[in-house]
């Protein structure tokens, strides 16, 4: 096994270095590109495009209060989801859909809009009155159907779902010379990625690093793509030597790069899924609906690959990512494989400000979401002294950092 001195490893690129890069949406967003649910229902809604075959569409009708609901990133629309299968397993649990009775039965002798409770007693939240009233407007006027069929119609109607966002989002990466939009996109997603793979700890190299690849940005034009493309190559050959796997939950691109996964899909094959962590389903049902989990779904879309996360990777870097308790699962397996605790792989999280938000805050609830993610990772050691220090741990060894990313200075010139 490859193990380099870990002095070498943040006091600049004296040796090779095989680097594990994980993007979030966050990287997308940074980029200027408009993928968050909240941009996508912006779309939809706006231009009427719920009609015909998604009219009557669960899914649909459950986000068309997005706003109200502030379902506006990549992990709320997947708790969404979760929400409405466990509220469908409540209300035929309770009684509230019985499988073969008349619609029209069940809303008549049940309970009326303002009476969130039948005639045995039973109570129910608004939130699972709404999805009863879903449920029955799907159904349409017919017999209640057993809830694995209702099951099976809902995963139809998600991969129309998905099938659209799919659509929406090649609308907004496609390349569109006229206006600039995609080039700025492609420009931006170069440079940044760049950044991230040539970061380290020396504040003297980053500033160094900043001020080449803005240079890069100088070439903002379309009809200048390849003297961009040399100079941001130029830069990379002159600072880099090292091993770059990215795993990104993104469906997007990811350039310069050879070995990449895309863990929910691509826009390229047009394979983007939507799921809950397997975890959750467990732990929530008591018998999981396993077609709506991540790992379902990954292998039901032939998303498996040869991509190798190995106990000898030198440097894990995180960035645009939430950090939500939905993709916990995936964390802990990354950690697990370059076993953290024993070995010296160091783990850098990475953040930058953004409109809407002050960054002291941001930074703050970056900082408390790292924490929650590397406290929670501990509680999985069967080792429970080990799984309480390893915070500690990480620290005095000098293998977390947290970094910001300057990505106004980055792209300065854009």
């Amino acid at each position: 096994k490859r193990r380099e001195n870990p002095a070498n490893v943040f006091a600049g690129f004296v040796c090779s270095l095989k680097q594990l890069i994980v993007l979030g949406n966050g990287f997308d967003l940074a980029c200027g590109l408009k993928s968050t649910y909240s941009d996508f229902f912006d779309y939809i809604y706006r231009q009427k495009i719920v009609n015909n075959t998604s009219q009557n569409n669960f899914w649909y009708k459950i986000f068309q209060n997005y706003k109200e609901d502030t379902i506006e990133n990549w992990a709320d629309i997947e708790e969404q989801i979760l929400v409405q299968l466990k509220n469908i397993e409540y209300l035929y649990k309770e009684g509230f859909l019985k499988s073969g009775d008349w619609i029209e039965t069940q809303i008549g002798h049940n309970f009326p809009k303002e009476r969130l409770e039948n005639i045995s007693g039973k109570s129910i939240s608004q939130s699972q009155f709404n999805t009863r009233v879903h449920v029955f407007n799907l159904l349409n006027n017919n017999y209640v159907c057993s809830e694995l069929k209702l099951q099976k119609t809902l995963k139809k109607q998600l991969l129309i779902l998905e099938d659209d966002f799919r659509k929406y989002l090649l609308s907004i990466t496609k390349n569109n010379a006229d206006d600039g939009i995609y080039y700025k996109y492609y420009m931006k997603s170069k440079v940044l990625n760049k950044y991230i793979q040539l970061c380290n700890s020396s504040e003297s190299h980053n500033s160094d690093l900043v001020s080449k690849l803005e240079d890069t940005t100088l070439y903002n034009q379309y009809s200048l793509v390849n003297k961009f493309d040399e100079t941001l190559s130029k830069i990379y050959k002159e600072k880099n030597s090292d091993e770059n796997l990215v795993l990104t939950f993104n469906y997007t691109k990811v350039w310069d790069v050879e070995n990449v996964r895309n863990i929910h899909g691509d826009l390229d094959n047009g394979n983007i899924i939507f799921g809950i962590d397997y975890d959750k389903l467990n732990n929530n049902f008591k018998k999981a609906p396993i077609e709506f989990s991540k790992s379902y779904r990954v292998l039901e879309n032939g998303l498996t690959s040869t991509f190798d996360i190995s106990s000898d990777i030198d440097i894990i870097k995180i960035y645009g990512h939430g950090l939500g308790k939905a993709d916990y699962s995936y964390y802990q397996s990354i950690f697990d494989s370059v076993d953290l605790y024993h070995e010296k792989t160091k783990v850098m999280f990475f953040w930058s400000d953004y409109k809407g938000k002050e960054k002291e805050q941001i930074h703050k609830d970056f900082v408390k979401g790292v924490t929650n993610l590397i406290e929670e990772y501990g509680t999985t050691f069967s080792n429970k002294d080990h799984g309480r220090n390893l915070f500690t741990k990480l620290l005095l060894e000098n293998r977390l950092t947290i970094e910001e990313i300057p990505v106004n200075e980055l792209f300065l010139n854009v």
